[in-house]
């Protein structure tokens, strides 16, 4: 009896991780990628009233097609989170969509995560990165005349 309950929790846990593979994930960079920083680090936040430092967004990142329930939303914000570390975001303010709003049958939540920085206390490797991202502007600029 202990390995049917065993494996399905197994199973549960599964399927939910395959609603969370890449396919479902867009990352739409809107600044320069930083040294990446550590996904327990990254703060989580409702609202823009909730910063109270100077920030700068690095990117939005869309988590799409997740089943409506809290331990997938849960796992997406998890994910949402790496994803943002590994861009060197200090912060994450989370959003979502959710299908039901509009009448779906079979309603799916997009998670909407905007990635930001603050920019009051900036290492060195982070104003390499700004710098970087404004020659390589620059260059996309020349390039497209």
């Amino acid at each position: 009896m202990k390995k049917i309950w065993v494996l399905a929790a197994f199973c549960a846990l599964f399927s939910a991780c395959a609603t969370l593979d890449q396919t479902n994930v867009d990352w739409i960079p809107i600044g320069p990628d930083f040294p990446p920083t550590k996904a327990k680090d990254v703060q989580i936040i409702s609202g823009r009233e909730d910063v109270t430092r100077p920030y700068g967004n690095l990117g939005l990142l869309r988590i799409k097609n997740l089943k409506p329930d809290r331990d997938t939303l849960l796992m997406g914000v998890e994910k949402g989170r790496k994803i943002a570390a590994s861009k060197g975001a200090d912060a994450i303010q989370i959003g979502q969509y959710n299908s039901a709003e509009d009448g779906a049958s079979n309603p799916r939540v997009t998670l909407i995560i905007y990635a930001i920085k603050y920019v009051d206390k900036l290492s060195e490797a982070d104003e390499k990165a700004i710098e970087d991202f404004k020659v390589l502007g620059i260059l996309n600029e020349r390039t497209d005349r």
